[in-house]
């Protein structure tokens, strides 16, 4: 015996769950959003009933409900918004619409892009919404009427159906009153606010030939919404014929409106049968997403286009065009074209800004300049609303492009060298080494312009400010050399400007600055013993200590870096304030003594790179290499004497001496002769790749780095 086949399970629906999960945060926009709702609504009836005549022959009003506040008077303002009715004359909320109105998340019209879920936003927004509709059933009128509420059990209270006289004219009236708490401290309550709201909101819908009759009746006064909108237009024209090709052509009317009156943007609206029926952004194609004006503020471009054309081309559902043999990109081209032409005047600043924009980017940045083969095209073709950082970004996405098709012709030309001639090989060298040129030569530029700006920045960095009399903390000067607290682990070659002191230290494979000796210095397995009676005997001195130096002190800021398996010197540099021009001489404020415990910390110990890599060894047989960067003193010059520190370099200015005992060079180079040298050392580029003049015409502050 067969057991018996259970029901199958059935999904349930809640209603007042649909709504709550309705996400629709209160604001000002969004109370008004049940008022769009039934607005639309109200012209898909109109439009169902006079499918051919519904600009004409339909009419929509929109009565505002105010309230006045207790003990409030005229003197006080517009009174608060309580509510909405919108009125239509169209077919009615029949038997076929009154299904779908009690389906969630109908897809009744889903072509129309309707989601079917603008009526929830009535008793989401509202506490209730009254309906009342007349429409035919069986060739005799019905009133259908109700209370759309938010309940599970009753959402359609108070529902009736009366017979009507069939002189009663067929259309809804939908009263949405009492805002929920959530929202009635957001709703819109000048009446300006409300009409520039639902202009906005139905933009492209007025935008078309035919003026319609959409009423706002507010506090007794009457405005229609479509003569708003015209009325609206800034410097009214008149309609434009364009030709689309020998045998067709357009009509186009140019629009100007403000900005808050037309949240679609910059825009062409194709119009056909009295209706709009595209909407073609065109912010991206003139590269402006508004057009400023000096005295209206930013304004949005609107183009009407219309003519026999495409009335002839609507298809049957009125959503689009069929052309036939003529491309529609064709004809937006051409009145896109047509669109630029008129918005030339309002083009021309924007223009002039881009050119100014582009031609400073390859003054400061040499590099791109062989990405960009005609600069007045590429000017020419550059969007308007572009800043700086969407320029370097596509220039920049230009030079790799180049750069990658470059490296494959070079590829292309060695894999078929084989089966050329020497004549047409040479060719395609020459023709290579050409592009090649060009591109080393932007780079040179680019490295040059950036070596100027470093030098400048030094300047300002060892400047006194005026307001304050002093001059920058050392630790700001070291910046512009390395930044502090790094190690070549964490910096690139780019990071850093040793050039400025040598250019053999711009090739250096290890660099740490400003981290103490301990952190990348260790022992070797065996330490002798002479070593560890020599370090005590210098620890109790205070010429030796791993642990503590180099420290963080102001005045205490050295670099240390050494190339990997070589014999040559370990580095040092050792930078003062510019401000300090002061030395007592004791070892915490001698700066010779400073670098000479540096060096015996260093002794006998492996460096390692922060990923635990031993970089190189440091023994006896090292030899150093140490700078001191520091302003010229008298009480600086007689403390470098004591340590036979006094030979005069080349300028007259700097002290160099070779200290035996520790096998290493020391120089002391003032701030002022680190300029001349760098700026002499690169003068010859500059002034072939006018460097001077760029820095002259610029007048742009120095890069920091």
């Amino acid at each position: 015996m067969s057991e018996p086949v259970s029901p199958l399970p059935a999904l349930r629906h809640s209603f007042t769950g649909r709504v709550r999960n309705f996400n629709l945060p209160p604001t000002a926009s969004n109370c008004m959003m049940p008022v769009y709702e039934a607005v639309t609504n109200a012209l898909y009836a109109i439009q169902e009933r006079y499918p051919e005549t519904w600009a004409d022959d339909g009419r929509i009003t929109i009565d505002v409900l105010r309230q006045k506040p207790d003990n409030s008077t005229d003197a006080d303002g517009p009174q608060t918004v309580d509510g909405f009715v919108v009125t239509d004359n169209g077919i009615g909320l029949d038997d076929i619409l009154f299904g779908h109105f009690q389906e969630l998340d109908t897809e009744y019209r889903s072509s129309k892009k309707g989601r079917g879920i603008g009526r929830l936003s009535w008793i989401k927004v509202f506490n209730s919404a009254e309906i009342l509709s007349v429409f035919e059933r069986n060739g005799e009128k019905i009133a259908r009427e109700f209370t759309f509420r938010l309940s599970n059990e009753r959402p359609f209270d108070a529902y009736s159906e009366a017979p009507q006289y069939n002189t009663v004219g067929t259309g809804t009236k939908v009263k949405l009153h009492s805002f929920r708490d959530a929202y009635s401290t957001k709703a819109y309550v000048d009446p300006q606010d409300i009409r520039n709201s639902l202009l906005s909101h139905f933009i492209a819908l007025f935008a078309q030939p035919k003026r319609l009759k959409i009423d706002l009746i507010d506090d007794g006064e009457v405005t229609n919404l479509s003569n708003l909108f015209f009325d609206s237009i800034v410097a009214p024209t008149s309609p434009v014929e364009v030709a689309i090709d020998e045998r067709h052509a357009a009509s186009i009317l140019h629009v100007l409106l403000p900005k808050n009156l037309a949240p679609i943007g910059n825009s062409l609206i194709y119009c056909a049968a009295d209706r709009s029926v595209i909407t073609k952004p065109i912010s991206e194609m003139i590269g402006l997403k508004a057009l400023p004006h000096a005295t209206l503020g930013p304004l949005i471009y609107i183009g009407l286009v219309s003519g026999p054309l495409f009335d002839d081309a609507l298809n049957h559902e009125r959503t689009g065009f069929d052309f036939g043999d003529i491309d529609f990109d064709i004809v937006n081209k051409a009145l896109v074209n047509t669109a630029k032409q008129f918005l030339d005047p309002f083009l021309a600043e924007p223009r002039r800004r881009n050119r100014e924009m582009l031609d400073k980017l390859l003054e400061t940045n040499p590099l791109y300049a062989s990405a960009i083969d005609d600069v007045e095209g590429y000017a020419a073709g550059m969007p308007l609303n572009w800043d700086e950082t969407r320029l370097v970004q596509d220039v920049a996405l230009k030079r790799h492009r180049a750069t990658k098709a470059l490296f494959r012709q070079v590829e292309k030309l060695e894999a078929n060298s084989a089966s050329m001639s020497d004549e047409t090989f040479a060719a395609h060298v020459a023709d290579l080494s050409a592009q090649l040129g060009d591109a080393e030569k932007s780079a040179l530029a680019q490295y040059v312009v950036e070596r100027r700006w470093v030098i400048e920045l030094l300047k300002e960095r060892r400047k006194i400010d005026l307001t304050t009399s002093r001059h920058e903390p050392e630790n700001i000067v070291h910046e512009v050399f390395c930044p502090l607290g790094v190690t070549s682990d964490t910096i690139d070659y780019d990071d850093h400007n040793l050039w400025l002191i040598d250019d053999r230290l711009a090739y250096y494979s290890y660099i740490t600055s400003d981290r103490p000796i301990k952190s990348f210095a260790r022992d070797p397995a065996e330490v002798g013993a002479w070593i560890e009676e020599r370090r005590s005997d210098l620890a109790a001195m205070g010429a030796f200590g791993e642990a503590g130096e180099p420290d963080l002190a102001i005045f205490k800021r050295p670099m240390l870096f050494r190339r990997a398996n070589t014999m040559d010197p370990a580095v040092i540099v050792e930078f003062k304030s510019p401000s300090k021009t002061t030395y007592s001489g004791a070892p915490g404020d001698n700066p010779v003594i400073q670098i000479r415990k540096y060096i015996e910390s260093l002794l006998e110990k492996s460096c390692y790179a922060y990923d635990g890599q031993r970089i190189t060894d440091i023994n006896k047989g090292t030899p150093f290499l140490c700078f001191l960067i520091a302003e010229p003193s008298h009480q600086l010059y007689e403390l470098l004497r004591q340590h036979q520190i006094h030979k005069p370099t080349p300028d007259g200015d700097g002290r160099f001496a070779y200290l035996e005992d520790l096998n290493a060079y020391f120089e002391f180079i003032p701030y002022d002769q680190v300029l001349k040298n760098a700026a002499l050392r690169n003068e010859a580029f500059f002034r072939k790749l006018k460097v001077e003049r760029l820095m002259a015409s610029s007048r742009r502050k120095p890069l920091e780095k």
